[in-house]
């Protein structure tokens, strides 16, 4: 194996494991259970489109964007923390939708959650912004690594449909419930992490 083969399986695996495919396919199956087909492959494209769209942005202009506006990672952290805490709370009290208002679906959740902050999260917009500083090759293997990623999860949740079929409401109104439980800790655990850099807590 090449040099660059070895560097770009090196940015490749690190943005797989804090993009995380499959987390974000359980919880894509969580939230979307009470979905028809047409709907989930709306959320779908939005939120690969837009997810690897942040993401490639971020990549290339995150370190201006963030000192423009004067924005730290800790920052964003918190702040993807709260959007995370709102949507757990609403999966463990509901069960079977991923967000209401006045008993209708919000087909927005394409957008929010899932291409930010599940998939163009703090950590991977943190990561991409990293990568960028090396080489030129690092800097093409970043937003290639990027766009793989998107064309997973495309094809993950494009198949999640099946999987929904076979689990059935019921299972489905509980998972979301489990599921929004996790979803609400990781929010706590962007806080926590969030802290810890500007050591409040050790």
């Amino acid at each position: 194996m090449t040099s660059l083969a070895v560097d770009f399986l090196g940015i490749f695996v690190r943005l797989f494991v804090v993009i995380d495919p499959f987390g974000s396919l359980v919880l894509f199956i969580a939230m979307t259970g009470s979905m028809d087909q047409k709907s989930r492959r709306t959320v779908t494209r939005d939120a690969t489109l837009y997810g690897g769209m942040i993401l490639i942005m971020f990549a290339i202009l995150g370190s201006y964007i963030l000192y423009y506006f004067g924005i730290s990672i800790e920052a964003l952290e918190i702040a993807g923390g709260l959007i995370l805490l709102i949507m757990g709370i609403e999966m463990v009290r509901e069960g079977d939708r991923p967000k209401s208002m006045g008993g209708k679906i919000d087909y927005d959740i394409g957008i929010v959650p899932f291409a930010t902050p599940f998939i163009a999260g703090p950590g991977a917009i943190s990561l991409v912004i990293i990568l960028m500083k090396g080489s030129i090759y690092d800097d093409i293997f970043t937003i290639s690594s990027v766009i793989i990623l998107m064309l997973i999860i495309y094809i993950f949740f494009v198949f999640s449909s099946k999987i929904l079929r076979v689990l059935g409401d019921k299972v489905m109104k509980a998972l979301t419930r489990i599921f929004g439980l996790l979803v609400a800790g990781v929010a706590v655990q962007f806080f926590i992490i969030a802290l810890q850099s500007f050591s409040i807590i050790k």
